[in-house]
């Protein structure tokens, strides 16, 4: 008796330029959808009226709402932990690390709708089940761990100041930095690069060690 060929088990499906292309379209109006309507508000045939499809198309790239805010969220910190690792690692003193990395926070408000991302992530993680919002809760810790670090770095190499309380400061930084964020956009009386020097000269001002704060340099762009 012949032994029966085996199976050929399917081909892989990978994800074409046009597809990540169109996939970063939907995830984009989804983002806005969620931070102007919030998550609970909103709905998939909210995202599919606002890209002119059908509801069932969305699908194609996300199986659920979760499964959208869950890629939302994930974009919106990634990100952020990244370009903070980079500004950590960087030679140069503390002050002007903390205004990278408030630039670096506010960087978003410069590019719709990257801002709302992060805004939905600030908002709404909470709102992912079980599983998804772990993962995205380990990445938030991995973020403000990064900050937490930037000002412990500060005050053992003395140019912060001693009594400074590194989990204070970085609560401090995330509610000032957040409450722009969750704003969707920047006072008309102000800009974007007006506002990361203002906020810089108010961080540092309260934790740079000696009678005056030293004033942070502007990075170059």
């Amino acid at each position: 008796m012949s032994t029966p060929a085996p199976t050929p088990s399917p081909a892989r499906w990978e994800p074409t330029p046009r597809w990540e292309r169109r996939y970063r379209e939907v995830l984009d109006v989804a983002a806005t959808i969620f931070a102007e309507k919030t998550y609970a508000g909103a709905s998939t045939r909210d995202i599919a009226e606002r890209l002119g499809v059908r509801q069932a198309s969305l699908y194609y790239y996300f199986p659920s709402k979760e499964a959208a805010l869950a890629a939302i969220c994930e974009h919106g910190v990634k990100d952020f932990i990244s370009n903070l690792q980079s500004i950590i690692a960087e030679p140069v003193n503390a002050a002007d690390k903390l205004r990278a990395a408030i630039a670096n926070h506010l960087a978003p408000l410069r590019r719709h709708p990257d801002a709302d991302y992060v805004c939905v992530f600030i908002r709404h993680r909470r709102e992912l089940p079980n599983g998804p919002r772990q993962a995205i809760a380990a990445l938030a810790h991995t973020y403000q761990d990064l900050i937490e670090r930037l000002f412990a770095d500060g005050i053992a190499t003395r140019q912060f100041r001693a009594d400074l309380d590194p989990k204070l400061a970085t609560l401090a930084f995330l509610g000032l930095c957040n409450s722009v964020i969750t704003s969707r956009g920047v006072p008309r009386s102000s800009t974007i690069d007006a506002m990361i020097e203002e906020y810089a000269r108010i961080v540092t001002g309260g934790v740079v060690a000696g009678e005056r704060a030293a004033k942070p340099k502007r990075r170059s762009r």
